[in-house]
């Protein structure tokens, strides 16, 4: 008698167990927040780093040109950068990709720049981050380094 009761519980909490939907943030494990620019797409290739910067920030300059290196030389086509900018002037942002010789098809810029949804979305008052974002568009790492993409997509 108690295995029957025991099992018709099973099948009843089984049949409740409902598919768990992800949340939008910027924690691994969320789903990254949805970018409204022209020309971005978070999904399609295995990764996408998506890296955050301004030319009032010198480290975010640099970072955004140490890890356009990086993947650029990884020889894969599994990554993909999205970089955007929150410049306000248009023509500082345009100055800083010719001078830095980086890929205007992987340079965006926000002139909105703190005023933007992106700046709130990614919560980038506490600083220019980047994100490592699977295939699905969920967040699978978050600061990673030029010296640690490559393991991050192996995985």
């Amino acid at each position: 008698m108690i295995f029957f009761l025991i099992t018709a519980c099973l099948l009843l909490t089984g049949s409740s167990v409902k598919e768990i939907k992800l949340t939008e943030g910027v924690q691994p494990g969320n789903l990254a927040p949805g970018i409204n620019l022209q020309g971005i797409n978070l999904k399609g290739n295995k990764f996408v780093l998506l890296q955050f910067w301004a030319a009032y920030d010198a480290h975010s300059r640099m970072v955004n040109a140490q890890m356009y290196n990086a993947i650029s030389h990884l020889k894969t086509d599994d990554i993909r950068m999205v970089s955007i900018s929150l410049d306000e002037n248009e023509a500082v942002f345009e100055g800083i990709v010719k001078v830095e010789q980086l890929n205007p098809a992987t340079q965006f810029n926000d002139p909105r720049g703190k005023d933007s949804e992106i700046f709130k979305k990614y919560r980038l008052n506490s600083g220019f981050n980047n994100w490592l974002i699977n295939s699905e568009g969920v967040v699978v790492a978050k600061n990673v380094n030029p010296r640690e993409i490559s393991g991050c997509i192996e995985k």
